[in-house]
């Protein structure tokens, strides 16, 4: 009885808030790695927030990945060929007044399609502003026909690594 009580008593002594905040995180981390980013905050900030949790991605691959964060684990990642097959969705799925409708069309056509990191193969945001500050606005594996681009200085230094490993 005396093992059930203390038992009893690791139990009470455990913050469920911060057990369900890290369940949360690790969820949203889950997401980011579906949709093929390193982290979570790498997808949100390469995402266009359209309010109430919902977010659109521009892919490497040319689709459109909606989500929502809050509901993501009731709602699966809807994917869409096209803006216009996205828009022909959120148009109903919003009710979009013509003004909103056109509002949408401008947001989604300001969104950076994102690439690929031949290294790590995580979608990256060419455009991310981090990029720009740090003056890697394009590394690339081939710099004289600017393919193969890395998301970052470290994929970088290992693409030039595993070169020199493999000559």
């Amino acid at each position: 009885m005396e093992k059930f009580e203390e038992w009893e008593d690791a139990l009470d002594k455990i913050d469920w808030s911060d057990v369900l905040d890290e369940v949360d995180g690790q969820l949203l981390e889950n997401l980011a790695n579906e949709l093929r980013f390193r982290t979570y905050e790498a997808l949100k900030v390469s995402s266009l927030h359209l309010g109430d949790g919902y977010h659109i991605t521009h892919l490497a691959n040319g689709k459109w990945a909606f989500w929502n964060e809050q509901n993501y684990v009731r709602e699966d990642i809807r994917f869409f060929d096209t803006e216009q097959h996205f828009l022909h969705f959120a148009l109903q799925l919003f009710r979009l007044n013509e003004t909103k409708a056109k509002e949408l069309v401008q947001l989604l056509q300001k969104t950076p399609q994102l690439k690929i990191c031949v290294v790590c193969n995580h979608h990256f945001n060419p455009n991310d502003p981090a990029r720009k500050d740090l003056g890697i606005e394009g590394i690339y594996v081939d710099e004289e026909k600017s393919e193969g681009e890395c998301c970052s200085p470290q994929c970088a230094v290992e693409a030039v690594l595993h070169e020199m490993k493999d000559a």
